[in-house]
């Protein structure tokens, strides 16, 4: 890049400088970045909201999932007690049932 043979404020080393005319200058310069910057600022707010609007519906998504999540898993205990009382209910029978059929058996035996 070339460089130029000006100072960074438009003005040649070996002129004379006006101050005053030198100092609005830079001040006109930082304005030019303050407004910048300020816009740059601005973006950056309205990129946060809708950052903040898409987070909100995923929270929101995240939270409607552990819900249903939840309720089913309160669902799935409730059957499981249920299941497990007729599973046990059954296995009571089945034991019932296999004694009674040793007994026919044993008296088969006790009978000959």
């Amino acid at each position: 890049m070339p460089e130029n043979p000006q100072g960074s404020a438009g003005v040649r080393p070996d002129e004379k400088v006006d101050e005053t005319a030198l100092v609005h200058e830079i001040t006109q310069f930082l304005d030019s970045w303050k407004a910048r910057i300020d816009e740059l600022r601005v973006r950056l707010d309205l990129a946060k909201m809708e950052l903040r609007d898409q987070a909100a519906r995923q929270l929101e998504l995240a939270q409607n999932a552990n819900q249903a999540a939840t309720s089913k898993l309160r669902d799935a205990y409730r059957d499981a007690a249920d299941n497990a009382e007729a599973l046990r209910d059954g296995v009571e029978d089945l034991m019932k049932d296999m004694k009674d059929v040793f007994d026919a058996v044993q008296d088969v035996f006790t009978r000959r």
